[in-house]
């Protein structure tokens, strides 16, 4: 069943003084970008129930969406260090979070990089969090009716194999699915691609493709603020492909990803790469679609240009 999300954009501003500083950047929250929930140099989220309570009844009609980012030993204790001390004090979290969105079926992206990072742990440390995260998730989806999406990171980190594999080590029935491309710069073609054979291994799941920054494409293997990247896809729930729910801004565009290639901290906004973001876009959000057949699968092509690999011209636009 399609998804049809009520987006609520930003009413306020998110950043202080970026309309003063980066004026261009601004063109960043005419879209609706998600919201980040985790603890912050070691101090857990005060007031997270009532926090959350307050900003729904703002949005209702609309909803935002929400990204949980707060498992032990987040991120490895890189850039974006941080995270719940222990599992008691997590799921402490997770329980307060879903009586926040209580009344409410918010998209939920789940801890991101949290699965393919076990990938690069010892095995006693591997099973632990797999064994946190599939709590987690059996709280989250029996506590809330959130529409909660699985981060299994990205098209050049697992293989669609081992991706679909560890989704099986902690994904139940009420999981919708997962989330591809969080924090990341792969084209939306290539993400389609690799999250339809994601789906080959399980076909019962729907996903959805962080967008924010893959305008164009990646720079080589670099994730950490790479130069010349560009808005991809605004948010919409219209992607042509049935088992692609959403394209999500998901990581804040204008965020550093972390004190690489002249950036700041990893969060902090960086208003010179905003407007660099917002300049390098695709001045029409405009694309069609179609399944090529020199590719096998769903291209997007920009509404004025005929597909880069099978020469096809537009007959429809989204």
């Amino acid at each position: 069943m399609a998804l049809n999300y009520p987006f609520w954009v930003n009413d306020f501003d998110r950043v202080k003084d970026h309309r003063i500083n980066f004026p261009l950047s601004s063109k960043i929250f005419e879209h609706p970008v998600a919201f980040w929930y985790g603890s912050k140099k070691g101090k857990p989220v005060k007031k997270l129930e009532k926090s959350l309570k307050r900003f729904l009844k703002r949005t209702a009609p609309n909803l935002p969406y929400f990204v949980i980012y707060n498992l032990p030993n987040r991120d490895m204790g890189h850039y974006s260090k941080g995270g719940a001390k222990d599992a008691s004090e997590y799921l402490m979290f997770i329980h307060e979070f879903c009586e926040g969105i209580k009344g409410h079926k918010p998209i939920v992206i789940y801890e991101p990089d949290a699965l393919p990072h076990t990938t690069h742990m010892e095995s006693i440390q591997s099973e632990y969090r797999l064994n946190l995260i599939k709590e987690g998730l059996k709280v989250l989806t029996e506590e809330s009716d959130a529409h909660v999406y699985v981060d299994i990171g990205h098209s050049n980190w697992l293989s669609p194999k081992e991706a679909a594999s560890l989704l099986d080590n902690v994904s139940n029935d009420k999981v919708r699915g997962f989330a591809v491309n969080v924090s990341n710069y792969r084209s939306t073609d290539e993400s389609m691609e690799w999250s339809l054979k994601v789906c080959e291994h399980r076909p019962n799941d729907y996903f959805v493709i962080d967008t924010s920054r893959n305008g164009n494409g990646p720079l080589g293997n670099e994730w950490c603020n790479p130069p010349g990247r560009a808005l991809g896809i605004p948010p919409t729930c219209n992607t042509e492909v049935e088992q692609c729910d959403a394209f999500l801004w998901v990581k804040i565009p204008g965020e550093s990803d972390g004190k690489r290639n002249k950036g700041p901290k990893a969060g902090k906004f960086w208003g010179t790469m905003a407007e660099e973001l917002v300049s390098n876009a695709v001045q029409s959000p405009s694309f069609w679609v179609h399944r090529c057949e020199k590719r096998g699968y769903i291209v997007h092509t920009p509404v004025d240009k005929k597909c880069m690999y099978c020469g096809l011209k537009n007959d429809r636009s989204f």
